[in-house]
């Protein structure tokens, strides 16, 4: 069993849901699909920590391309926003305050012929 404060210590809008805490969330959803359609591979959606503050993730994709995708994704969600009249930034801590940045994280995985000896192929460990 999974204990609540595992889940929402971070507070009620990181992954929330509802008009009162998923402020944006149409805007995700279009950014989301029209992604889709330009055949971005666009694999998440999550809100964040503060109100307003969403993350998206690219990939998984082949060598560089992972590149030209996430400019295109960003240049999506920049005309989606200024259609809706939304001001976006990319900030990482648009408001001072006790609130998580979002510091241009990057998720990846690295598999060798070393790791996959090992074993490790299907969950790196230290």
């Amino acid at each position: 069993m999974i204990d609540r404060c595992t889940i929402f210590w971070k507070g009620p809008y990181y992954c929330g849901t509802g008009a009162d805490k998923a402020f944006g969330r149409n805007i995700v959803d279009a950014h989301y699909k029209a992604c889709l359609y330009a055949e971005i591979y666009i694999s998440g959606t999550n809100g964040e920590v503060m109100p307003g503050q969403w993350e998206f993730q690219v990939g998984p994709t082949i060598g560089i391309s992972v590149s030209d995708q996430l400019w295109m994704a960003r240049y999506i969600l920049e005309r989606i926003t200024e259609l809706e009249g939304v001001i976006l930034t990319f900030d990482p801590k648009p408001i001072p305050g006790d609130w998580n940045g979002a510091g241009y994280h990057t998720n990846f995985r690295l598999v060798t012929y070393t790791t996959r000896k090992q074993g490790y192929a299907h969950g790196l460990s230290h």
